[in-house]
């Protein structure tokens, strides 16, 4: 361990995460880049994993993890996943093609072991001066004002750090989570599935995630490029203490490969348990869970690390801007109830995609069969199953169910829905100058015009700009006419949360601007920035404005605020 913090009066106390996995790091690498002390600490003496385990990185991840700078190296480093192609009895019954996905620079996803994903964020957190602490949790006080954790370093000695918060992303069988008294909750029976990386040589798909079906189970094939594979199958049962061998994944793949493929000797392979457990709360006072401490689900749809990621930037922008004074604390219970229905939801995709993919009477086969067909020749498979798979389709809308989270079928966009605006702590990211880019840090008015642009649009949005607290970026997005579908004709003031997801659609009037401000727990703190509404109209000048496209119209009459439910 690294000697303790001792801290004055004035120093700030760190946020202690517990686990230096794909989402711990990434949640360091967030709380660092906002300048927010943090202490990661890892169960591992020896260090990082030499194995793969999650294989895939989906599109809302990679635009995530651009505001740390980490998906662009991923992409050089893993190989480019165009489609998810379905086979049934090893014939085609439906595509989704990643590759038309709209609305995103990264049109793809990256197939790439998960030490190596590991490897390029922790290259991340070392660039804003973090390190990883090899130790053991071994206690976690949280009656107190701020939790106080007992670690024991690898050395064997014990530590007692006091946290401002913490962070357990420290695995299914997570000690934080033991500690804060959280249960972890499931339903359903657990499905065997051996996982295996290493070479396969035939005519294999290079660019695309293969699923086969038939009446003996299911197999998934990921490219990791290079002639290298990782390979998932559904077996029976297992009662060997080591891996499984090559013989056994070359006896699945001859029996539902749509191509035959020679399986060589594997790099590594081990038997997964397909349990569905989500934690009670994802938030226990000043401690929280994110990623398997907080859920873990069906390897179908390699959905597992890409829902933790969320849940660390999810986490991450909010803790630092209450950290910071940007926000008000109230904004950290918007994380249980944005990321539970998210994890709610994910189990049960992924569970149906399972259970699918195990039929064996043959009437489930045949109706399965042609219900694929039939929702790939209309256009279903890819208009739903791309966003689900890129997981852009997550939203935050105030919700009571699961069904309240589901997506429309218009494509306009509603409070808590993702919004193809992108966000970077340095640089911005690759490709997305094709789109906005918001604060990363805090939220982002955007001004859109609509069909409206004249000299009362100019007015309007001189007069919503004026409403906000300084520091807070306004934009105008009028020139990106790929918006028009989201947004549609009449204007709007859009308030946007760091991580691009929608807070608020209102008038781009002064006082529903504030109230929309308000309602995201935003701080309103100098008397300068707590200006009259009704005399906003002659202020401030926007920040960062795009010269909007030509356009005619009038003024828009008063809405009441769509407001993202805290």
């Amino acid at each position: 361990m690294t000697d303790p913090h001792r801290e004055g009066p004035r120093e700030r106390r760190p946020v202690l995460v517990v686990g230096a996995g794909p989402v711990g790091l990434v949640a360091a690498t967030e709380l660092l880049a906002q300048g927010v002390p943090v202490r990661l600490v890892d169960h591992s003496a020896a260090g990082p994993a030499q194995h793969s385990r999650a294989s895939v990185v989906w599109p809302r991840s990679l635009e995530l993890l651009g505001r740390i700078g980490a998906s662009e190296p991923l992409i050089e480093l893993g190989n480019r996943l165009d489609a998810v192609r379905y086979y049934s009895d090893r014939r085609h019954i439906g595509s989704v093609e990643m590759s038309r996905l709209a609305g995103t620079p990264y049109p793809f996803g990256v197939v790439i072991p998960q030490d190596t994903t590991e490897e390029v964020i922790r290259g991340r957190l070392a660039a804003y001066g973090g390190e990883i602490e090899f130790g053991s949790l071994t206690g976690l006080d949280i009656s107190g004002r701020r939790p106080v954790a007992d670690v024991r370093g690898a050395d064997g000695t014990t530590e007692r750090i006091e946290a401002e918060y913490v962070i357990g992303a420290d695995g299914a069988r997570s000690a934080v989570r033991r500690f804060a008294g959280i249960e972890f909750l499931g339903s359903g029976n657990d499905v065997l599935f051996a996982i295996g990386d290493g070479p396969v040589a035939g005519d294999m798909d290079p660019h695309a995630l293969v699923y086969g079906y038939s009446r003996s189970g299911a197999l998934g094939i990921a490219p990791f490029g290079h002639g290298q594979f990782r390979l998932a199958i559904s077996v029976p049962d297992w009662q060997g203490e080591q891996g499984p061998p090559p013989e056994l994944f070359q006896r699945f793949v001859d029996e539902r490969s749509p191509r035959p493929g020679i399986v060589g000797g594997l790099e590594w392979s081990t038997i997964f348990r397909a349990r569905r457990r989500v934690a009670e709360t994802m938030r226990a006072g000043r401690v929280f869970l994110a990623g398997d401490a907080a859920h873990v689900f069906s390897a179908a749809g390699a959905q597992g690390m890409n829902t933790g990621i969320q849940d660390a930037v999810n986490l991450a922008w909010k803790l630092a801007g209450v950290a910071n004074g940007l926000f008000e604390p109230g904004i950290l219970d918007t994380y249980d109830s944005d990321r539970h229905l998210a994890a709610e939801r994910i189990v049960l995709t992924t569970a149906k995609q399972t259970s699918w993919g195990l039929f064996k009477r043959r009437h489930e086969l045949a109706l399965r069969d042609a219900a694929v067909r039939l929702a790939h020749r209309t256009g279903a498979l890819q208009r739903f199953g791309a966003p689900l798979m890129a997981q852009h389709d997550v939203s935050y809308r105030p919700a009571e169910s699961l069904r309240d989270t589901l997506p429309g079928l218009t494509r306009k966009v509603s409070a808590g829905d993702r919004l193809p605006v992108f966000a970077a702590h340095g640089a911005p990211q690759p490709g997305a100058d094709r789109w906005p880019c918001v604060d990363p840090a805090r939220p982002t008015l955007l001004l859109w015009a609509g069909d409206r642009q004249d000299a009362d649009w100019v007015a309007a949005r001189q007069a919503a700009a004026a409403a906000v607290p300084d520091g807070v970026e306004v934009r105008d997005i009028s020139a990106w006419p790929g918006f028009s579908p989201l947004l549609g004709t009449e204007p709007k003031a859009v308030l946007v949360r760091p991580d691009g997801h929608v807070v608020a659609l209102t008038a781009p009037e002064p006082a529903a601007v504030r109230t929309a401000l308000r309602r995201a727990h935003t701080t309103f703190r100098r008397a300068g920035v707590a200006r009259d509404a009704a005399a906003g109209a002659a202020g401030a000048p926007l920040t960062a404005v795009a010269t909007p496209a030509g356009g005619a119209g009038g003024a828009h009459p008063a809405r009441e605020v769509e407001e993202l439910a805290s």
